[in-house]
């Protein structure tokens, strides 16, 4: 069965929702005209897709907390879900009120599949927080990972959802081989592994200074036009070698590309019998306050085969096809066909 995917890269601005959907809409719009009367069966939206991420505490996120079912967050979700009849997975800023007798809420990064009826399927609050996360307020999940069952035209997939840190270790403590998100999806015969990111680029480092930030930022403020990348070709340039170290927004950041596919190793070094899981890792770009993302969003399917060195070469082979990965710096459309 083929899946019609789309990862939809955006460069999101703190406070201004109702541009950043605007600008989501009709990147949208642009890509399914080019895509020959194509439909999506899924649109994926990255980490807190249109409020922004890089909240310097509580009191700036507030404002932006949606009650799971009822913000302008699962609005959007709704409405592109009705429109193009799919499904759409869009990140959010959850404020969920405690049951009573208690009081007050609770915040999480979380992350809600909306069906082509606009009812939810599933809402996944992150389980691994990031520092920006904390310094909101943000908790962990108290359920961890979960897998479900998503059914599309009529087939189940086994799903499982991921929010950015969730691909690293555990607060960067746990052994780098735990591969805690990739080892559950193993363990539990996910088929659809579906990960909206907030990403940082490898170009960006915490001793960004003033000037660093300035650098970069004014790169953005040269308008490109929306990159909107379906059918036409089967990207692979993450795979090919780096041409030097000069930051260019129409690039994937490779490094990072790369490291999301070594973060889902048990995808290809267990042994799958031919059981193909697909992987889509939906980023945002641009800069944000001292912050510069990394994009390259990208779809991914490893097709069941163990991976295995050549030992004339030395080279590893891994048994996966990468079908298209956006720029680093881009806002813009990925859409593939995918078997699965």
């Amino acid at each position: 069965m083929k899946l019609t995917i789309a990862a939809v890269q955006l460069n999101s601005v703190i406070g201004q929702i109702e541009a950043n959907i605007k600008r989501a809409s009709r990147i949208i719009q642009l890509g399914f005209s080019k895509s020959n009367g194509h439909s999506p069966d899924l649109i994926v939206l990255p980490e807190l897709a249109i409020t922004g991420y890089n909240f310097r505490d509580k009191a700036q996120i507030e404002p932006y907390l949606e009650v799971k079912g009822e913000g302008k967050s699962y609005n959007f979700g709704r409405h592109l879900s009705e429109e193009y009849h799919c499904h759409t997975l869009i990140g959010y800023p959850e404020k969920f009120i405690l049951p009573k007798p208690q009081s007050g809420y609770k915040i999480y990064n979380s992350a809600v599949l909306i069906s082509p009826t606009g009812k939810i399927i599933h809402n996944y609050r992150k389980s691994f927080l990031y520092e920006t996360d904390e310094q909101w307020g943000c908790e962990e999940s108290p359920n961890g990972f979960e897998a479900f069952n998503l059914e599309i035209r009529g087939r189940v997939f086994k799903t499982a959802i991921g929010i950015c840190m969730d691909l690293n270790p555990y607060k960067f403590k746990a052994p780098f081989e735990k591969y805690e998100f990739a080892n559950f999806c193993y363990k539990n015969n996910v088929d659809l592994a579906l990960v909206p990111t907030a990403w940082l680029n490898t170009s960006w480092s915490e001793d960004w200074t003033a000037k660093d930030v300035a650098k970069y930022s004014a790169l953005y403020e040269k308008k490109i036009p929306f990159e909107i990348n379906n059918q036409d070709k089967l990207n692979d340039i993450i795979l090919s070698p780096d041409e030097g170290s000069e930051y260019k927004r129409e690039v994937p950041d490779k490094k990072t590309a790369r490291y999301w596919i070594l973060r889902v190793d048990p995808f290809y070094t267990n042994t799958h019998f031919g059981k193909p899981i697909l992987f889509v890792v939906c980023n945002r770009s641009g800069v944000e306050d001292k912050m510069m993302y990394a994009g390259s969003s990208s779809i991914t399917r490893f097709n069941g085969g163990s991976s295995h060195l050549d030992t004339r070469t030395g080279q590893m082979f891994i048994d996966f096809d990468l079908f298209g990965a956006l720029g680093q710096g881009t806002e813009g459309i990925l859409v593939r066909d995918v078997e699965l």
